[in-house]
């Protein structure tokens, strides 16, 4: 009980980046911790827990989108971990420049939602989950040049939308 604890805002987290949804990210949380109890014997001991339950997060997740067909999934971090890119950015407290920020917010936000689902997830994977090309491919059990490919196009539609975001 106490592992689930240490874990759970964590897989919350992950699972609400896919659903964008309180409820169904804690219905999907304790279909994990089932998935966890039921497959612990499977667990290597001899390596690390969380890349195991990260992958059986994931796994469980993409389940749940294939179900839901037609649900658009968006990777609004900003509720799932209280974090986002722009509150990354280090400066004196100026109102014009949290305005500015609050739009920055706004348009990345509209480009996430923009882009395809598989776009969306290896760019989660990648700068908010932090795991590298290798370690994408292996969880989504895709081709590392296809992983590098939907990185950099998924980069390149960003850039666009927000070039075009900021021109106007």
């Amino acid at each position: 009980m106490e592992l689930f604890k240490i874990y759970e805002r964590y897989l919350y987290s992950i699972c609400y980046s896919y659903t964008q949804n309180e409820q169904d990210s804690l219905d999907i949380v304790q279909e994990i911790y089932i998935k966890v109890f039921k497959n612990i014997s499977t667990f290597d001991e001899q390596r690390p827990f969380r890349p195991w339950i990260r992958r059986i997060t994931v796994n469980t997740c993409i389940n749940y989108k294939r179900n839901i067909k037609g649900n658009i999934i968006s990777l609004n971090y900003e509720h799932a971990s209280g974090l986002c890119l722009e509150d990354t950015i280090v400066s004196d407290y100026n109102l014009e420049e949290e305005v500015q920020k609050k739009e920055l917010k706004k348009i990345i936000k509209d480009g996430l939602i923009n882009l395809p689902s598989n776009y969306r997830m290896v760019i989660a994977l990648r700068y908010f989950d932090d795991l590298s090309y290798l370690e994408i491919s292996e969880l989504l059990n895709r081709p590392l040049g296809s992983i590098k490919t939907d990185l950099y196009r998924a980069k390149a539609i960003l850039k666009k939308q927000l070039e075009n975001d900021m021109e106007v």
